[in-house]
């Protein structure tokens, strides 16, 4: 949509936002029922006075509730976290800026407590903890870091924290993923308000080109279950274009597929096909799973969907990643695949043509559309140094359940200022149901063999398309496997680093008569 269409188009959205978030579904898979999502609507847009919710014993009562209300004598709430605007964004400056201003506000009155944000740094927070010195009650940070973090045993379980219930509503909507949990443990979480959203996968598409070549409607494909691998790469290749005539693809001209970021692609076309990574046994077991037919099926399929001066942009060298967002913006490339978190692919809402969102396609292991939710999406975790967890288990607890109704306000935000229409909206609301991750993003962090198994996928898949996954599989798998049986006990926290091997006396012996 025009800027000049704007106004009419906010008008229209915020009409189509309210029938959908008032029951209307559309019978996909994941949906709520009407009856359930009217009620959660109910909950968002009406925020209950703690005190009316709470019974004789002080407890809330319904499910939903508020947390019971207690006075916290001015205890100060630490939060480390590098986004500023998740605690304290400029008032006035949207609605949801002050929404958060009122919820911390609310947390801080009702409480009696004082939250104060510090800059997260990764050396600080391992400092303090050595040390055995607080660093802060949460840190907020990529969920890649995490994994480190769980290798330092910094982090506390999180089921072990009095006061905090992660099975509430509140929580288990924005904490998809479940990444940070393994044997009964729980190092991290997404939460209401450090949203994970914005860091789901989807492929944006541009309408002008699906006009002028007569494409298929992807909204239509997506709805229809019928937007697969397949139909892509075909869409891809109808997309190809020697735009300047000059007889030699390159950066002047037309291709299908971009990104914000070409090593990640390749794992994001990987998930969405239902392959994984790392397959973990009910009973905790790990192994390497890029071993299949399926799998290879897979890479090969990736190598074809993403060929560098065939249908995926060819940057030159020398040129950033952005140079791919900018093929988009400027109409060549049909899809950019990338999340929106972070502002990597900002520059296409001020695009002259016109744009979508569809989840990534369907592959040959899945029957169900399935969207990476990358790394980089923020986590909450709690340091082991933090000794006062009754009272970070509650604030959290009011942090989150506060936060609830920031969501609608959220996308209404998004809705207004960055879609160019309803469809976009309607999937972006269906993320959630889509979102999927691998152990194999935190095990990178954490085992070196880890990282081989994973790297493995944009190596073969993206950055030398004439290896062969099989044989280049069967060359790491038992290290991998090695590596997956370390890291069981790494995220147990029952690993125990190996002595330093001894010097060579002799060696060293005559190093010194030299």
């Amino acid at each position: 949509m025009g800027t000049k269409n704007k106004a009419v188009w906010l008008l229209v959205v915020t009409l189509v936002f309210a029938l959908f978030v008032s029951g209307c579904t559309s019978g996909k898979e994941g949906k709520t029922e009407p009856e359930k999502e009217q009620n959660k609507s109910e909950n968002v847009n009406q925020t209950p006075d703690p005190a009316a919710e709470e019974d004789d014993e002080g407890e809330g009562t319904a499910e939903g509730a508020a947390p019971p209300v207690q006075n916290l004598n001015g205890y100060k709430f630490i939060v480390a976290d590098n986004n500023p605007n998740r605690w304290t964004p400029q008032e006035g400056s949207s609605d949801l800026a002050n929404a958060i201003i009122d919820r911390i506000k609310w947390v801080e009155e009702t409480y009696n407590v004082t939250i104060e944000v510090r800059k997260h740094s990764e050396d600080e927070f391992s400092t303090a903890v050595l040390a055995g010195d607080k660093y802060a009650d949460i840190i907020i940070a990529p969920t890649w870091e995490l994994g480190r973090h769980i290798n330092g045993k910094r982090l506390v379980d999180m089921n072990t924290i009095p006061n905090l219930s992660l099975n509430n509503d509140y929580w288990k909507e924005f904490n998809t993923s479940n990444l940070l949990t393994y044997d009964k443990r729980t190092y991290g979480v997404a939460a209401p308000f450090a949203n994970q959203g914005d860091e789901v996968w989807v492929l944006a598409f541009n309408k002008a080109i699906i006009e002028e070549l007569g494409l298929e409607n992807p909204y239509e494909l997506v709805n229809n279950n019928q937007w697969t691998f397949e139909k892509m790469l075909e869409m891809e290749q109808a997309a190809k274009r020697d735009l300047n005539g000059d007889g030699v693809m390159d950066s002047n001209d037309r291709y299908g597929l971009a990104t914000g970021h070409d090593w990640d692609v390749a794992v994001a076309l990987y998930l969405a096909s239902g392959n994984k990574i790392i397959d973990i046994a009910a009973d905790g077991t790990m192994t390497y799973a890029v071993n299949t037919p399926k799998a290879y099926e897979t890479i090969e399929m990736i190598k074809k969907l993403a060929k560098r001066g065939d249908t995926f942009f060819p940057k030159n060298d020398g040129e950033d990643m952005d140079a791919y967002v900018k093929a988009f913006v400027d109409g060549k490339a049909l899809f950019l695949a990338y999340s929106r978190g972070r502002g990597v692919i900002d520059p296409i809402y001020e695009m002259e043509n016109d744009f979508g969102f569809i989840p990534m396609p369907m592959g040959n292991n899945t029957d169900s559309y399935l969207s990476w939710v990358s790394h980089d999406a923020p986590s909450l975790a709690v340091p082991v140094t933090n000794k006062e967890l009754d009272k970070t288990g509650l604030i959290m607890e009011a942090l989150a359940w506060k936060a609830q109704e920031e969501e609608k306000i959220r996308l209404d935000e998004i809705a207004f200022t960055q879609l160019r229409d309803e469809e976009s909206l309607e999937v972006l609301l269906e993320l959630k149901n889509y979102g999927v991750s691998d152990m194999a993003f935190i095990g990178q962090q954490m085992q070196g063999n880890v990282h081989s198994g994973l790297a493995l996928i944009p190596e073969v898949g993206f950055y030398d398309q004439n290896l062969e996954p099989a044989s280049k599989v069967a060359e790491i798998e038992e290290a991998v496997n090695i590596g997956l049986e370390e890291l069981a006990l790494r995220l147990k926290g029952e690993f125990v680093e190996p002595d330093p091997e001894p010097e060579d006396e002799s060696a060293e012996k005559e190093e010194k008569e030299e």
